[in-house]
């Protein structure tokens, strides 16, 4: 029998090849299964036990988040277009980005981040959109509420991003929380940070309502900011380096937002000589440095931090 969902078959092993990097392209023999979610989720390898709760009871849950994998796939390669690992996918790799996940590595790190805020980001929309029976707009953004503009009407539909949070955290973090070794807790640090990523640039969007547009009352909800913005304050305020052109360079690690530069006195040692014998003795002197930092992205109009 078809599914119901359009193609769960597809989009279920593309996720959890995502999620779970040992799993072999093997996956793909599920096909022949005719698409029957149950089928699916008692077949697919790697699955810890509570993984495999969720995506018997929320078969449309997970195909929002196959859905949002190419997306985030997309990112990564942008953000790791000039480096010597792109974050490319091959064919005869053994999982979605192959053997470069199962190191401990900033490439992995990143991977393990991004995909973690792209299942948030997914299911979030998903929410919003009205393609899940389990979720739906924020129900707690009701009634009026005040800020920097005055006073406001929440109105329109607010991405319910706790829900999107509490589901991500409950299905990738299961298979991370059998472990308790030190790969397991990087795992879930970066899984952590993905998530906070995404819900530190919702952004308030508001409607204005009067005569000639002059915003007598004003009607508001909010919404999660484009998916490329997520966790890009990460290198706010880090030290670059100016004249360098590798990874630690101001053009690297900024990310084209430019730099700050601030002179800065510090105490050296200086004139030292050496003494008969053994010893050597310096003077304190101070010395000035230009000292560059990495700029912040414009500050949204409503950010809460988690």
């Amino acid at each position: 029998m078809n599914s119901p969902l359009g193609g769960i078959w597809f989009w279920l092993p593309l996720l959890l090849t995502c999620l779970i990097p040992e799993v072999s392209s093997s996956w793909w023999y599920m096909r022949a299964t005719g698409g029957s979610s149950r089928v699916m989720c008692d077949n697919v390898p790697g699955l810890v036990s509570r993984q495999r709760q969720l995506c018997h009871r929320h078969p449309d849950v997970m195909r929002a988040i196959g859905l949002g994998v190419a997306e985030w796939t997309a990112e990564c390669q942008h953000q790791f277009r000039q480096h010597r690992w792109n974050c490319n996918t091959l064919d005869r790799d053994h999982g979605l980005f192959g053997r470069v996940l199962l190191r401990s590595s900033r490439e992995s790190a990143f991977v393990y981040a991004i995909s973690s805020a792209g299942v948030v980001f997914a299911i979030t929309r998903a929410c919003s959109q009205g393609e899940l029976k389990s979720c739906s707009c924020d129900p707690k953004k009701k009634g009026t509420a005040r800020d920097s503009k005055g006073i406001f009407d929440w109105g329109g539909c607010s991405d319910n991003i706790d829900y999107g949070i509490k589901f991500a955290r409950a299905f990738v973090d299961a298979k991370e929380r059998q472990g308790k070794d030190a790969r397991a807790l990087m795992n879930l640090h970066n899984n952590r940070a993905g998530r906070k990523a995404v819900k530190r640039f919702l952004k308030q969007e508001c409607k204005c309502h009067g005569v000639s547009g002059s915003c007598t009352l004003r009607t508001c909800w909010l919404a999660m900011a484009d998916f490329r913005k997520t966790g890009s304050l990460g290198t706010a305020g880090r030290v670059c380096n100016l004249t360098s052109r590798g990874m630690d360079s101001c053009e690297v690690m900024c990310c084209g937002r430019g730099y700050d530069t601030s002179r800065i006195t510090q105490m050296t040692k200086c004139e030292c000589k050496f003494h008969w014998c053994c010893a050597v003795r310096c003077q304190d002197c101070l010395e000035a440095l230009d000292v560059h930092t990495c700029k912040a992205p414009k500050s949204a109009d409503w950010a809460t931090p988690t």
